[in-house]
This record gives C-alpha cells, sequence and structure tokens, in this order.
C-alpha cells in the first residue's frame, strides 16, 4: 500500500503517542509556556525519525491538521490558556478571538498566533481551530522549518497559493493544502517565513484575516 508522503509524519507522531499514553498518567497541564516561543525546552524528549532525517521532539513536532507542538486543534482556549499563560496581545469578538504571545514577550521577535472559535450545536467552548508559529523551534521534519527554503517542501503537499498579505514590512505568499490542514506563508526570496495548522478540509486564507488585516485571498 502506497502512503503519501505527507501522512507519514502524521501517522509516525500518532503512534507515537499512543504507546506514551498508555505508560504515563494524564494530565491536562503538560505544556510548558516555553513551548510556543523560539527558546524551547522540551520536558518530552520522545522523537519521530524519518530515515536519513534527524529527529523531532514531539513538543516541537509540527503535524498537519492536528497540532504544533503539544497544542492540538479544537483544544479549548481554557486549556490553552491555562498551559502558556496570558498572551502578550489578541482581540475577540462574536464567539471568536484571537490570542499571540511572543518570544521573551518581544514583539519584534518570534509569534505564535492563535485562532479561537466557539464549537456548534451544544458546544459552547472556544476551540482552537487555527496555529502559527514563525519560530524554527518548531519543525515537520529535520529538514523543514521557518528560514528554510519552501522548494524543499512544495512538492510533498497539494499546496495551491490562496492569499497574499503584508507583515512587518514585507509581502508574502500564503500557499495551503487544504486537505491536509497545513499553510505556508513564503517571502519574496522563497523561505518560509511562517507555518500554519488548521482544521483539515478548511482553507487557513478564511481564519488567517483576523490575523493579518492586510490579507487579500486569491481567486
Amino acid at each position: 500500500m502506497n502512503i503519501p508522503k505527507y501522512l507519514i509524519v502524521p501517522i509516525l507522531a500518532v503512534a507515537v503517542t499512543a504507546c506514551r499514553q498508555n505508560t504515563a498518567p494524564k494530565s491536562t497541564d503538560t505544556i510548558d509556556k516555553a513551548d510556543t516561543v523560539a527558546n524551547t525546552k522540551a520536558a518530552d524528549t520522545t522523537t519521530v525519525d524519518m530515515p536519513g532525517d534527524k529527529p523531532v521532539p514531539l513538543a516541537q513536532l509540527i503535524v498537519p491538521g492536528i497540532s504544533i507542538g503539544q497544542t492540538a486543534i479544537n483544544e479549548s482556549s481554557e486549556n490553552v490558556h491555562k498551559k502558556l499563560g496570558s498572551p502578550d496581545g489578541g482581540d475577540a469578538a462574536m464567539g471568536k478571538s484571537i490570542s499571540i504571545w511572543y518570544a521573551n514577550h518581544d514583539s519584534t521577535g518570534y509569534v505564535t498566533q492563535m485562532y479561537f472559535s466557539r464549537g456548534q450545536g451544544d458546544d459552547e467552548v472556544k476551540r482552537v481551530k487555527q496555529i502559527r508559529v514563525t519560530s524554527p523551534s518548531f519543525k515537520l521534519s529535520g529538514k523543514v522549518y521557518t528560514g528554510t527554503p519552501f522548494n524543499n517542501i512544495k512538492q510533498t503537499y497539494q499546496l495551491k497559493k490562496t492569499a497574499i498579505f503584508t507583515d512587518k514590512g514585507k509581502e508574502l505568499t500564503l500557499y495551503d493544502d487544504v486537505k491536509a490542514g497545513l499553510a505556508f506563508d513564503v517571502d519574496s526570496k522563497g523561505i518560509i517565513s511562517g507555518i500554519t495548522v488548521h482544521e483539515p478540509g478548511r482553507e487557513a486564507a478564511s481564519t488567517y484575516l483576523p490575523f493579518f488585516s492586510t490579507l487579500k485571498q486569491l481567486k
């Protein structure tokens, strides 16, 4: 059976996580605030490895459509804020909100942005719908993280150019694999400047607007 390349890491991550869950006591407070910034010091040293690649600790692993580090899509906002602490910035309105954390609380440094929205039906809890990071500490693999060439990854996923926006004076292009739940913003030199995990099947650009008011979706 041929397994698509972009599913290899998620499958390995889930398998390793399942093993850990069977041997370790459950906890609702397992993510340290440092997991969202550049100076990550992961207590979890379990790694996911691919042939010929450097292992990535699970606390720093990006899993398309599922998680970045130990923050997961559809995790409650209450749980996230309890573990990561008060954000350095954000906004909220109409059952939706954004939280922003800066490395060392410096707005010129690496950033972690999360978009939350209330669930559907009887679920009134705000849940993570999108996570964007600019820190190279978080990796899809030992060779793919922010600061590396986009050419290293663009053939691995079904990426489509979906939007353009500006951030800190730089024009960036957003590429999204909607089905996988993974998006990259790329600068004019072809370098990955940000990596986003979102709900599979939902375009990242539909919730990128709260992050960047300059965003323009491409048709």
